[in-house]
């Protein structure tokens, strides 16, 4: 009698136990049940880990605060995606939720937002709180945060106020110059280098495109792209070399007829290790536990 009983209460919380994923939340479920086209990328002989802003995961979330306007990440997350995609191959990753600390909020995003103040219920976002999670969505962090924190408090990510906010919680080693050779010989030495091409002028003022220059060989200049896009449009594209899908090259003799911004030069911190493709999937298979 005493077995049968034991038999039936060890049944009985065996069935109570929840099965792998069931506390995921609707959110969290869809979000990580989309196709992702993020990736580690090799550039001379370097691993690299690279956001893509037109990933369909969150290609079509809202990414500023304005409720007048909705800007959606594949078109206008170009800064924080090329700010997430240097700062996560410099910062050690048990540091990423560090990122809290600085923020007003608790970082949460559903399928339609990635702002702090726009998409679904409070209630019904998914909120951010595993090591794993911040680097999954370490890009959309960086969306969330920014949307808040530029210059004014203005509710969209398309300024660079947020970045020294950032760097300097997190120390990390960075400099800012207009000339290309400095940032050559830091690249030389292992830094990443934020910059952008300005493109035209629309509505929205001067727009460009801000990448991560990895490194350099004798004749060209290695980039990560946040915009997985086939080719870009003129007159950068007639520039630009598609290599695969998150890194372009330039040849450094026509880096002088496109026009660069200010360069943000990130050294790497003390215990960064880069991401292998084996050690990125084994995180994103913690984050789908």
């Amino acid at each position: 009698m005493k077995k049968t009983a034991l038999i039936l209460v060890l049944l009985f919380l065996f069935h109570m136990i929840p099965a792998q994923g069931e506390e995921m939340g609707p959110e969290e479920k869809y979000l990580k049940g989309q196709e992702s086209w993020n990736r580690v990328i090799h550039v001379l002989g370097k691993d690299y880990l690279v956001f893509a802003q037109n990933s369909p995961e969150w290609a079509r979330m809202r990414c500023n605060n304005d409720s007048d306007e909705t800007l959606k990440v594949h078109e206008f997350a170009c800064i924080t995606f090329a700010f997430a995609n240097a700062m996560v191959n410099v910062v050690p990753y048990r540091s990423l939720p560090l990122i809290t600390e600085i923020m007003r909020y608790t970082p949460k995003i559903d399928r339609y937002s990635a702002a702090p103040y726009q998409g679904k219920r409070e209630s019904d976002r998914f909120v951010i709180t595993e090591e794993c999670d911040f680097l999954r969505y370490w890009p959309l962090t960086i969306v969330s945060y920014a949307a808040g924190n530029n210059m004014d408090l203005m509710d969209e990510p398309t300024g660079t106020f947020f970045i020294n906010t950032i760097t300097n919680y997190f120390q990390v080693d960075k400099t800012v110059t207009t000339e290309i050779d400095e940032a050559f010989t830091a690249m030389d030495e292992g830094a990443l280098a934020l910059t952008c091409f300005y493109a035209d002028t629309t509505r929205y003022g001067t727009v460009g495109h801000y990448f991560v220059f990895a490194g350099r060989d004798e004749e060209y200049i290695y980039m990560l792209d946040s915009n997985f896009m086939k080719q870009y449009p003129m007159p950068m594209g007639e520039y630009v070399e598609l290599m695969e899908p998150g890194l372009q090259r330039i040849k450094i003799e026509d880096l002088p007829k496109l026009t660069l911004g200010y360069i943000f030069i990130f050294r790497p911190k003390e215990g960064f290790e880069p991401y292998t493709e084996e050690r990125y999937q084994e995180i994103l298979d913690l984050s789908n536990q």
